[in-house]
């Protein structure tokens, strides 16, 4: 069970989209992706700042990723901890970009969640453990994924939301074994800020572009479903 400042802050993906909409004068939404070496930094305003003459999507601006586990003189951390210089960094952005809420990349491997979706929970715990300027629950996350690419599932919900596909065995193959590490997330040598960048386009090209509030939030109960099975 997540820990209950975790939980506290923890919000759908629309409710963001509604607190960026309460305060796009002044505040943005930052992207994290979270992976076990470094956090991927983003920021994204609101469309409407984009102005009427804009022919593109959304933009999202990426920043510098942040080492987890090694600060500025080299030093490194335990693995069940974040650095203090992670930390100082993301108050620092948090404040200097008016940060509104934010839009955790949730790593789900095949429609599974694996080790990399605990290690997104372990760290965001660490966080508001170590700093209450940052994730808070008047600064909450949303988690986030591309549930198309990231699963195949068409099968109904049931009495609690749950998918029932997540409850299927794999087909069975001669010395197979499976584990929650069967589904660690494949990590490119993408930048760690640029899939952060890319989670928030993402994110308001469902919520803003594609004038889609319906997909956004069939999302909503996909996410809430995959935290419920972990």
């Amino acid at each position: 069970m997540m820990a209950s400042k975790l939980s506290n802050a923890l919000v759908s993906p629309s409710k963001v989209a509604n607190i960026l909409d309460w305060r796009k004068a002044m505040g943005v939404v930052m992207g994290l992706d979270i992976t076990r070496e470094r956090i991927g930094v983003a920021l994204a305003e609101h469309p409407d700042l984009r102005g009427p003459c804009a022919t593109r999507g959304p933009e999202s601006f990426p920043l510098d990723s942040i080492s987890l586990r090694q600060d500025r003189n080299g030093a490194l951390c335990k693995k069940s901890q974040v650095n203090e210089d992670l930390v100082s960094e993301l108050e620092a952005v948090v404040k200097q970009h008016r940060v509104c809420a934010f839009v955790v990349n949730w790593p789900i491997q095949e429609g599974r969640t694996g080790e990399q979706c605990g290690k997104v929970l372990q760290v965001l715990d660490a966080v508001i453990d170590k700093s209450n300027c940052v994730v808070t629950s008047k600064r909450p996350f949303a988690l986030w994924c591309n549930y198309a690419n990231a699963s195949n599932d068409s099968s109904p919900p049931d009495e609690w939301g749950r998918s029932t596909c997540y409850t299927q065995l794999r087909d069975y193959t001669p010395g197979m074994s499976y584990s929650s590490k069967s589904a660690i997330r494949r990590e490119s040598s993408a930048n760690a800020s640029m899939v952060a960048a890319n989670v928030l386009h993402d994110w308001v090209e469902n919520h803003w572009t594609m004038g889609n509030k319906a997909k956004a939030s069939t999302m909503k109960k996909r996410i809430f479903s995959l935290i419920h099975i972990w």
